[in-house]
């Protein structure tokens, strides 16, 4: 890297940690393991443990900040600044760090200066944790020492790995928001899943938010690989902006890479497996199949690897998660369902209408997709959260019929209860962001699954 991003316990320079969530806390441990003198802020700093809070504050080589104007007292000192992926460019502390010449150094940039194998770095608006799961379990099961996290969540973060010895390979998810500060960061193989409206809140723009994505292959060279998706034209219109050597994946045509045919996964001319041999089912996870195949490929897996870990991999928590079935009803935990490009993608993989509890917190992303799938696909919707009237008023100037309001989640199970007939669906997949009641999707999930077994056994009951 350009900056000198490791200072001796004798340099009078400090580290400024800016966000001492789980990304800042595992930078703070590996730094004070040397020495390193740390400066430490955070905008919420009610949410850290008081423990970890305690561990800090007497460590002799840590110095924290709680009031946010403070840190211009030590701007003098600061080498540079680690700044958490969440805290946007217009945040104050963010601001006069760059009004002050203090170089913002990204995780992914920080932790990639230390890390000497091969790195695999995936996103993407939708699929990227199960990519990296999946990608991460095939190179296990061909008995490589892997580590693989990132923005996975729940999972480690990318720094995590600087707290334990060396692996072979670095399988990472990697966000929009942490790409968007990168300068120098360089994975071995890095995978563009698709692109679809999300976090313009952020990004502003599409076209912003898809160059942010493609700053992954920014820095790689002939010796480095990309993997794209061939059937996303926003992807596949900026190929030529890629310097590394370039594979496929396809679920339409053949193609340099990994696509279908015949019901089959093919790798060039290589068949691979069939589909009805992978355990994860459900379309929109072929994306994720296909692009972890092709990685597995060109790192040299053998197939055996791969079709042991396609055969027993079931998914991860809070995709399309089954739940539970009562009265011949099942009822399905889609909570990682974040944007309505998700939410369309979800509903258009079910064969048969589902009831839908959809709603969450407005990102001001196009409908249109999502309503026209609700349409096709729901026999009911039942909408709760922040946006539920606007979703309502929107539903209905569309002529959909079957569409009712609950005033909280529980209220919406009960509603969907009623609704449901034997073998119908249950679906819950918010297609909007958690943080108007939860926060996370992991808690938003696992609240559902803990209503609907309250609720079932109280029937019981």
């Amino acid at each position: 890297m350009k900056q000198n991003i490791f200072l001796s316990e004798n340099d009078s320079k400090k580290i400024a940690i800016i966000g001492l969530g789980k990304v800042g806390q595992t930078v703070l441990r590996f730094l004070l393991k040397y020495n390193i003198k740390i400066i430490g802020y955070d905008d919420n700093i009610n949410k850290i443990p008081c423990y970890y809070l305690s561990f800090l504050t007497s460590n002799r080589n840590f110095i924290l900040i709680r009031n946010k104007r403070e840190i211009k007292n030590y701007f003098q000192d600061i080498a540079f600044a680690i700044v958490s992926p969440g805290i946007k460019e217009t945040n104050y502390v963010v601001r006069d760090l760059k009004k002050n010449n203090i170089p913002i150094v990204e995780e992914l940039d920080f932790v990639n200066h230390f890390i000497k194998s091969p790195i695999i770095a995936i996103t993407g608006t939708n699929g990227k944790s199960t990519t990296t799961v999946l990608l991460g379990k095939m190179l296990t099961t061909a008995r490589n020492k892997c580590f693989w996290g990132g923005n996975l969540s729940p999972g480690l973060s990318f720094s995590h790995s600087l707290l334990h010895e060396p692996k072979q390979y670095y399988v990472i998810e990697v966000s929009s928001f942490q790409l968007e500060r990168c300068e120098y960061f360089t994975p071995h193989i890095g995978i563009l899943l698709n692109i679809s409206y999300d976090h313009l809140d952020r990004h502003k723009t599409l076209a912003e938010y898809r160059d942010v994505k493609f700053k992954i292959f920014k820095n790689q060279t002939g010796n480095d690989f990309a993997i794209v998706n061939y059937d996303d034209n926003l992807i596949r219109d900026k190929v030529n902006k890629i310097r590394s050597n370039i594979y496929y994946f396809s679920t339409t045509k053949p193609v340099k890479g990994t696509f279908l045919k015949n019901n089959a996964i093919y790798f060039n001319d290589e068949k691979i497996c069939n589909i009805d041999s992978i355990t994860l089912k459900g379309k929109q996870f072929i994306v994720s199949v296909l692009a972890a195949i092709c990685a597995a490929k060109i790192i040299g897996i053998e197939n055996s690897a791969i079709i042991e870990t396609l055969s027993t991999f079931t998914g991860l928590k809070h995709r399309l998660e089954f739940v539970t079935k009562f009265k011949n009803v099942i009822y399905i935990n889609n909570s990682m369902c974040t944007n309505p490009a998700a939410g369309a993608e979800t509903l258009n993989a079910f064969a048969q209408p589902v009831i839908l509890i959809a709603g969450g917190k407005e990102k001001k992303l196009p409908l249109e997709i999502y309503i026209n799938a609700i349409h096709k696909k729901t026999k009911h919707t039942i909408l709760f959260g922040e946006n539920r009237f606007k979703l309502y008023k929107t539903l209905k100037n569309s002529k959909y019929k079957n569409v009712h309001l609950a005033s909280s989640l529980k209220n919406a199970i009960k509603k969907a209860m009623r609704l449901a007939s034997p073998y119908d669906i249950v679906l819950f997949s918010p297609g909007f962001a958690s943080f108007d009641m939860f926060s996370n999707f992991e808690e938003r999930g696992e609240c559902f699954k803990k209503l609907v077994f309250e609720l079932t056994q109280h029937y019981h009951e």
